[in-house]
């Protein structure tokens, strides 16, 4: 059974400084960007870049205890982190993924983003090297994200 990805719903990139980044879309691209916002249970602050079809995820860890911060250690002017796609069920992508033996990294997963969705993150060696994050698509049903 395999998870069954219905679309691109982001790229995160890794800034060590998320107001500046935000300021780059901004200015050079004329991007709209919404946020920021923190999601402490990942230890990160993040913004994202609209865009007509997609997403980018501009994320900045939140202290030195954030696994980002270490990504930054490594990358310290950022850089592509993740790709995120979108599935109509986070719980059921999570089952098949345990069912074909790909790892989902962290305790409880999927957990809730900072917009209430479920989500998890796939053992990159399971995805080409790419660190990729099963994203649960908003539902009409969805009560308003609080950020």
């Amino acid at each position: 059974m395999p998870i069954s990805v219905r679309s691109l719903s982001h790229v995160g990139i890794a800034v060590p400084d998320l107001d500046a980044a935000m300021r780059l879309f901004r200015e050079r691209f004329g991007a709209t960007i919404s946020g920021p916002y923190e999601n402490t249970a990942q230890k990160v602050r993040l913004a994202y870049v609209e865009l007509s079809n997609a997403k980018v995820e501009l994320i900045a860890p939140l202290g030195p205890d954030s696994p980002l911060h270490r990504f930054l250690e490594r990358h310290p002017q950022g850089g592509l982190h993740h790709l995120a796609l979108g599935v109509a069920d986070a719980n059921e992508a999570a089952e098949a993924a345990q069912a074909e033996d790909v790892r989902i990294l962290g305790k409880g997963a999927p957990a809730p983003g900072h917009h209430g969705r479920p989500l998890f993150f796939i053992d990159p060696k399971a995805v080409l090297g790419a660190l990729t994050e099963i994203e649960q698509e908003p539902r009409d049903d969805d009560p308003p994200a609080s950020h």
